[in-house]
């Protein structure tokens, strides 16, 4: 059982998730100096950068240990992962870069992905209100309490609970922020899915916070040793999907509100008088 004193010594050395952290950053590394120099990149070099770390926090450094004994520290997991890695690689576009930077025969291989039907199947999931309907879904489904214990008690299933919920989240942040494109949101329908995403993370959280008895029986002899009872434990974690969650979905949907406000602007912002006259077609001569 983690305790105190053996925390920071609890880090999640897999080889497996280290090789896979540091190959998509050296790729993106290669394939951004592969590719073109724009003022843009170095923004989205960021964003990739910060987002990789908070994959790195989320899932490597001693918070994976005590997610396995705390609600709350497990519900800090998930908000790094889908409020502050999902969006952050989201708005990074990595996809062009990661792939320039990838040995020949890794872009062999994901020449299955140009497929009719896989694109077909990618294009369906990666659409705002699929996006949207998959990462609720999944948010609902591993907040259960039965998926949430059979996380807790299987290394296969806590890893199939982090791609999840970092995979739905990246469709979803895609769909909403990402790069400009056939199956990014207009800035209305993106405010409206956010708030939407806001109301539902709120219900959860509420549920969570005002629960007059545990709900994961995984954490009924763990949260002891780090002073919590198992409710006040579990009632932390809501509050802690309730308000930092919030005011990332609060953030997100001031942007989004700011580019419907330039795009409303830009529509109707008349031309100069110079390009007005040259616009206008001339009036037909009157015969007689």
């Amino acid at each position: 059982m983690l305790t105190p004193p053996s925390l920071w010594s609890a880090w999640n050395l897999s080889p497996l998730l280290l090789s896979g952290l540091a190959l998509a950053g050296s790729a993106h590394w290669r394939g951004r100096l592969a590719g073109p120099r724009r003022p843009a990149d170095r923004r989205r070099a960021r964003c990739f950068a910060v987002g990789l770390g908070a994959v790195f926090v989320a899932l490597v450094s001693p918070l994976d240990a005590l997610a396995g004994a705390l609600a709350s520290a497990h519900m800090v997991q998930h908000v790094l992962l889908v409020l502050v890695a999902a969006p952050l690689l989201a708005v990074s576009a990595p996809g062009g870069a990661l792939l320039r930077g990838s040995p020949l025969p890794v872009r062999r291989a994901l020449r299955w992905r140009r497929a009719p039907l896989v694109a077909a199947v990618v294009h369906g999931v990666g659409r705002p209100v699929p996006a949207w309907l998959l990462h609720v879904a999944a948010l609902w489904f591993w907040h259960a309490a039965v998926p949430y214990d059979a996380a807790l008690r299987s290394d296969a299933v806590h890893v199939l609970e982090h791609v999840t919920f970092l995979g739905t989240a990246l469709l979803f942040w895609h769909a909403v922020a990402g790069p400009r494109g056939a199956g990014r949101a207009s800035p209305g329908l993106g405010l409206l899915l956010v708030f939407a995403m806001a109301l539902q993370s709120v219900f959860l959280s509420v549920l969570l916070t005002f629960a007059r008895t545990p709900w994961y029986a995984g954490y009924a002899t763990t949260t002891a040793a780090w002073g919590l009872e198992p409710l006040a434990d579990q009632q932390l974690a809501g509050a802690i999907m309730w308000i930092p969650a919030g005011l990332v979905h609060v953030g997100a949907g001031l942007a989004l509100l700011v580019a419907l406000v330039r795009a409303g602007d830009r529509a109707v912002t008349p031309l100069p008088p110079a390009r007005a006259r040259a616009g206008r077609s001339p009036s037909p001569r009157s015969t007689g």
